[in-house]
C-alpha cells in the first residue's frame, strides 16, 4: 500500500465525488488566473463557468470511459450550437487534468486523468495530451 492508501480508504470513485465541488473551484480559479479576460463576461458567467466545471468532475467521477465521452460529446454539441469557442473545452479539460495531478492521490489522479483523455479523443476532441502543469 502506499502513503496514500490504507485499509478502509474510499475508492477512487468515492473520492472524485466527495471532492468534485474542491475540485471544480480550483479548476475555475486556474482557468481564471490564466486567462484573466474571461472576468469581461462577469461574475454570472465565472459561476457557471463552476456549474460546468463541477458537471466535468462528476462524470469523470464515475470513471467510465463510456460516460465520460457521451458527457464530452454533449459539451462538444452544446459548445457548436451556441458557437463557442472549443478551445474552452480544451482549455478546461487541460485544467482538470493539473488540478487532479495537483490534488489528488497519484493513482486516483492518474486513473482519472486517463479517463479525461481517453474520453475526450473518443468523442473527437482536443485532449489534454503533455502532463498537466500549472504556476
Amino acid at each position: 500500500m502506499s502513503k496514500h492508501e490504507h485499509a478502509g480508504a474510499p475508492s477512487s470513485q468515492e473520492l472524485l465525488v466527495e471532492l468534485t465541488d474542491f475540485l471544480a473551484v480550483v479548476a475555475t480559479r486556474a482557468m481564471y488566473d490564466e486567462q484573466p479576460e474571461l472576468w469581461q463576461f462577469g461574475e454570472q458567467a465565472r459561476a457557471r463557468t463552476l456549474e460546468d466545471f463541477a458537471h466535468h468532475f462528476r462524470a469523470l467521477a464515475t470513471l467510465d470511459e463510456i460516460v465520460f465521452t457521451s458527457h464530452v460529446q454533449f459539451c462538444i454539441d452544446l459548445f457548436r450550437q451556441r458557437s463557442f469557442p472549443q478551445q474552452w473545452l480544451t482549455d478546461g479539460w487541460r485544467h482538470m487534468a493539473a488540478v487532479m495531478e495537483r490534488e489528488l492521490p497519484p493513482k486516483v489522479a492518474e486513473e482519472a486523468v486517463r479517463v479525461l483523455r481517453q474520453g475526450a479523443a473518443d468523442a473527437g476532441g482536443e485532449a489534454p495530451t503533455a502532463p498537466a502543469t500549472e504556476p
